[in-house]
């Protein structure tokens, strides 16, 4: 039967490359543990198939038994055991990769194989009574657990945050997996013949990737249709008559939706004048400012973004759409993360909240990034904001949708909302954060003013961040 165990090989390294990529795109521990994990199931498995066709040796013995059967529920164990505890294992987790690793292939290198026994396989290793089968018996049992029951616990936990019913879809798929998987050991004792391993495990691990791609594409928004921003009085509109990124379609900033930032003179009665209708300037909210006035990112080439993306402010009506963004694992930015799983009557007051710009890009029907702008609320600080939260469909990254959204944002801050200072936090690299952020915001006129330490509580412990900002005269 060397289909269950050649098919259950090409599986498992699909999985392996999929969380191997995915690792590498996000530097997420728990993907690193998977792709290991699947990794060494396909080597076991691929053992098998050598073995059933070339006959099996003590090598193919100790590779199968090693990774097959101790090493690979280790390690997806390892994996959730990430996802539970998040960023509190970094100081063990390397060092438990490495002594698991070295304890199985020890213990089994150093197991016997009885050469009577080769014609049954992965039987001939004499692991009777020995520190190899106790270890394969806890690591089994442990992984597992902890597979399914961190599957279900977050599935459970989740579900009342407002977790995508996909995602948890996706878990509960993983944790059938597993004990598909599992029940293959009890096949084996049932019917007497060591393939039957296998056939439980394809199908086992084949669960386990649907589950796993169901998970990971749960984290890119629902097809919302966003619900269109009450109509609004064309008198109370005020247009920006600039280009927008190129394939951008902007539309108009209602009145109201920001508060521009300086405070005019007071008037004769001692009152501030109304700003909502001017950029700061004294001119229209629509006007652009002169050319020497003019602070965008000269020099910043244009983003190739998508054709027919469409750039406009969000109102209460898009909290659907504006959750399910948020709700995308490791997207959104440091503060965003705190707030992903909101409720819908809860962002759409956020949404709703005067002074906020809430920008959102729209693609084919859905909204797929959005931005928000947060100007200070003082006399002395209207001239500030703050950009977060910040994010993009990722399943839609690198295709210039940020750059698209975050140029238009820019643009609002220049010229309608009339901002000296624009500021946003990133992780800083030192501390799980990308270089690639940073030199994004870099590349569109921000610089770093410093580190603030502690300033955030996340994955169970404080977090530096990295202030980038941007002024203009």
């Amino acid at each position: 039967m060397i289909a269950f165990p050649l098919l259950a090989a090409l599986i498992s390294l699909a999985c392996a490359a999929i969380a191997g990529r995915r690792y590498v795109a996000r530097r997420r521990p728990h993907e690193l543990c998977w792709s290991i994990a699947f990794g060494f199931f396909a080597l076991g498995a691929g053992a098998a198939v050598v073995g059933d066709l070339a006959g099996w040796t003590p090598l193919l013995v100790r590779l199968f038994y090693a990774s097959g059967a101790i090493l690979t529920t280790g390690f997806l164990g390892l994996g959730s055991l990430y996802i539970l505890l998040g960023r509190r294992l970094d100081r063990w987790g390397p060092g438990i990769m490495l002594a698991l690793t070295a304890l199985a292939f020890a213990f089994v290198f150093g197991t016997p194989v009885n050469p009577a026994r080769l014609g049954e396989g992965w039987h001939a290793l004499e692991r009777d009574g020995t520190p190899t089968r106790l270890l394969a018996a806890v690591t089994n049992a442990a992984g597992a657990s902890i597979v399914v029951g961190g599957a279900l616990y977050s599935v459970y936990a989740g579900l009342r945050r407002g977790m995508p019913r996909d995602r948890a879809l996706g878990l509960i798929l993983i944790a059938v997996g597993t004990l598909v998987v599992a029940s293959g050991s009890a096949l084996v004792e049932l019917f007497g013949d060591s393939n039957f391993l296998f056939v439980a495990m394809a199908p086992g691990v084949a669960i386990i990737m649907l589950g796993y791609l169901q998970a990971n594409r749960a984290g890119r928004p629902a097809t919302v249709a966003p619900a269109a921003p009450s109509p609004l009085d064309r008198a109370d509109a005020a247009h920006v008559a600039t280009a927008p990124p190129a394939g951008v379609t902007a539309v108009a900033a209602p009145a109201g939706t920001v508060t521009a930032p300086p405070l005019a003179p007071p008037a004769a009665n001692g009152q501030h004048a109304p700003l909502h209708a001017t950029n700061g300037r004294g001119q229209p909210a629509g006007a652009v400012p002169p050319p020497g006035d003019r602070a965008t990112a000269e020099g910043t080439p244009a983003p190739a973004s998508p054709a027919g993306l469409r750039i406009r402010p969000l109102g209460p009506g898009d909290a659907a759409a504006a959750r399910a963004l948020l709700a995308c694992a490791a997207t959104a930015s440091p503060l965003a993360s705190g707030a992903r799983y909101l409720a819908d009557d809860a962002l759409a007051a956020l949404l709703a909240r005067p002074g906020d710009l809430w920008l959102g890009a729209d693609l084919e029907g859905r909204t797929v990034a959005l931005a928000r702008l947060s100007p200070g609320a003082e006399p002395a600080t209207r001239h500030t904001a703050h950009l977060d939260p910040f994010v993009v469909d990722p399943g839609l990254t690198g295709r210039g949708i940020g750059a698209a959204l975050l140029a238009e944002a820019l643009r609002w801050a220049d010229e309608t909302m009339g901002l000296a200072r624009l500021d946003l936090w990133v992780y800083p690299p030192e501390d799980g954060g990308a270089r690639r952020v940073v030199d994004f915001y870099r590349r569109h006129g921000f610089a770093p003013e410093g580190t603030l330490r502690h300033a955030l509580f996340a994955g169970g412990r404080h977090r530096a961040v990295l202030v980038l900002a941007r002024t203009r005269d």
